[in-house]
């Protein structure tokens, strides 16, 4: 926030103060996202009313968001000022910034029931319609499969069968963000410590 060397650019600040949990963003921001989404990717890509979103009790909304600064400015055309820990934070906030203010995915989920013999088998798959903000961030459930066209009454054959053993996992230990997620949660400490 306080600015690189960007080479021609000169010294620039690249994001917003970034000891914020704000979810607030300036109009002007969030036009420029605008103008950027629909001159990038196309008017679908934009949802019909602007994104805005409620901050949690309790948030310091004394500073707005942290966002890029000038949207425009992608992390691909600072990559070689940036150090790769630098490159991967800028890219993050600006993925998540941009993502933030795109229209939704249109998912197709299906779920097939399959019956044989004396059991009964469920089978949950889904189909990208149109990927919207995910065409920046691609999420795809680990356990959801694309299912191949089926119809009502088909027989199916089974190709292969795979069984396995699960046992009991303990709990997983904190990583920073469950650490940070759980304490939020308790409303404990401020977002910056």
């Amino acid at each position: 926030y306080e600015g690189l060397d960007l080479g021609e650019r000169g010294t620039t600040a690249l994001i917003t103060y970034m000891r914020t949990d704000s979810v607030r963003i300036a109009d002007e921001a969030r036009n420029a996202a605008k103008d950027f989404i629909v001159t990038t990717y196309g008017k679908d890509y934009y949802p019909p009313k602007p994104r805005m979103f409620k901050s949690k009790g309790g948030a310091q909304d004394a500073h707005e968001a942290i966002r890029p600064v000038d949207v425009a400015i992608t992390p691909d055309s600072v990559k070689p000022f940036l150090a790769p820990e630098q490159f991967n934070l800028y890219r993050l906030i600006w993925t998540r910034f941009v993502a933030s203010q795109m229209a939704g995915a249109r998912v197709l989920d299906t779920t097939a029931i399959v019956i044989a013999a004396d059991t009964t088998w469920r089978a949950k798959g889904e189909q990208l319609l149109f990927p919207g903000f995910q065409v920046l961030s691609p999420q795809k459930p680990d356990d959801v499969v694309d299912l191949p066209p089926l119809k009502a009454g088909q027989v199916l054959h089974l190709d292969k069968f795979e069984k396995e053993q699960k046992f009991t996992q303990p709990a997983a230990r904190y990583t920073e963000a469950s650490l940070v997620r759980e304490l939020e949660e308790k409303g404990i400490g401020r977002p910056s410590t």
